[in-house]
């Protein structure tokens, strides 16, 4: 049995000599204190009736708020006591603190975003703004309770994706975040998990299949013989593109984050991958050295290729939406690439993942070497990255029979 009562709370001093008003939970003995957000000096204040004295200015105003939250807080202790024999204080604490914090799905999400952006990760909360972008887009702008999301608001939304063509890859990743915000919202106790619509709804119905995006080669070669002025973005552009092939396709992310010291007696590149937290060490090639003493002449504001800048790029937004911005345009150039050299599929910053892990293969470089260049736990991650072996190539191994 738990009881609830108001108390003004001596043992702390605000700065302004007051003391807070605190909601006082005991169970099994054990008590818990939840503050009421309001505050009373101590000789105004009712000790045998735990309220404001009359002498206070503000009494009735404050004995209104005070008796309103201890009503939150004892129905909040009888729907625990109904819901279950036994609870802890803590889980009581939780649940009626999170009465006072945003319930719909949208604010919901807005919070999760504050939270990742305060310890700066950024990437993340981008992914559930991706989401919460979308999330408004299929409801006409308007949010929506936690009770909505249910297996019938799943499939139509499912079909809204659909219905604009939406690769299945995508379709996947943002119904992914979105189970992974209903998995939090049920941990926040904002919903029930026998409620919880993704116990029906399987994810394994999209065909996430990596689609093979490597070019050729014969394609590297004619982007790399491409002459540009020099100096401007589509030269800077194609070096880019290039020194990011010849470190088996380093992120264009970590390849704006690089700085001299990543660079180990002249011919090593190590550096933290950004997506798996593991350290790399690439061997740097002749092609990749000499990009590298380009950019040594060139003035520097921190970074080796200076897309970034120490003195304008500071936080962890201002650098995120600075990749974001570069990023755009690279791809824009490759488009310009793509064109020049008549490479018909889509060409991206990602191509030259898929490129250089290709072009070891077909030089024969054994599977293990490949999945320890590419940063993979396993030769399995890497196959992701091969296209499947050529018929005639089967027919030869066939004919060893």
């Amino acid at each position: 049995m738990a009881t609830i009562d108001i108390v003004l709370f001596t043992s702390k001093i605000l700065k302004n000599g007051e003391h807070p008003i605190m909601l006082r939970i005991i169970k099994d003995r054990k008590p818990k204190y939840i503050s009421t957000g309001e505050r009373c000096p101590k000789e105004l204040w009712d000790k045998k009736k735990n309220q404001p004295s009359k002498k206070h200015p503000l009494s009735k105003e404050l004995t209104i708020k005070l008796e309103k939250a201890l009503t939150e807080a004892k129905k909040t202790l009888l729907n625990l006591e109904d819901e279950k024999k036994d609870f802890s204080i803590e889980e009581f604490s939780r649940v009626f603190q999170n009465k006072n914090r945003p319930t719909t799905v949208i604010s919901f999400i807005d919070e999760i975003v504050r939270n990742l952006i305060k310890i700066d990760k950024i990437g993340n909360a981008n992914v559930y703004k991706n989401l919460r972008r979308v999330l408004l887009r299929f409801r006409d702008g308007k949010d929506f309770e936690f009770s909505d999301l249910d297996l019938s608001f799943l499939k139509k939304f499912e079909q809204d994706f659909r219905e604009r063509g939406l690769k299945e890859t995508s379709m996947s990743n943002y119904f992914r975040t979105l189970r992974s915000v209903y998995s939090k919202a049920i941990e926040d106790n904002y919903t029930k998990a026998e409620a919880d619509p993704f116990l029906k709804y399987k994810l394994s119905k999209f065909n996430t299949k990596t689609k093979k995006r490597a070019i050729s080669s014969e394609f590297i070669k004619k982007i790399e013989a491409l002459t540009f002025e020099e100096g401007t973005r589509i030269f800077h552009s194609q070096r880019a593109f290039m020194f990011s092939y010849y470190c088996m396709g380093l992120n264009i992310n970590d390849l704006m984050k690089l700085k001299w010291e990543n660079i180990k007696n002249g011919n090593i590149l190590e550096y933290l991958r950004s997506k798996t937290k593991r350290e790399m060490n690439i061997p740097l090639n002749s092609q990749a050295i000499e990009i590298l003493n380009y950019y040594r002449l060139q003035p520097t504001e921190g970074y080796i290729f200076n897309y970034l800048s120490n003195k304008t790029h500071k936080t962890a937004v201002q650098i995120n939406n600075r990749i974001k911005k570069v990023t755009k345009q690279i791809n824009e150039d490759l488009k310009v690439f793509a064109e020049k050299v008549g490479v018909e599929s889509s060409l991206t910053t990602y191509v030259t993942r898929h490129s250089s892990a290709q072009a070891l293969k077909k030089a024969g470089t054994q599977g293990s070497k490949i999945t320890q260049l590419m940063g993979h736990q396993t030769e399995r991650e890497t196959i992701v990255y091969l296209d499947d072996l050529d018929p005639e190539d089967l027919r030869n191994e066939v004919n060893l029979l």
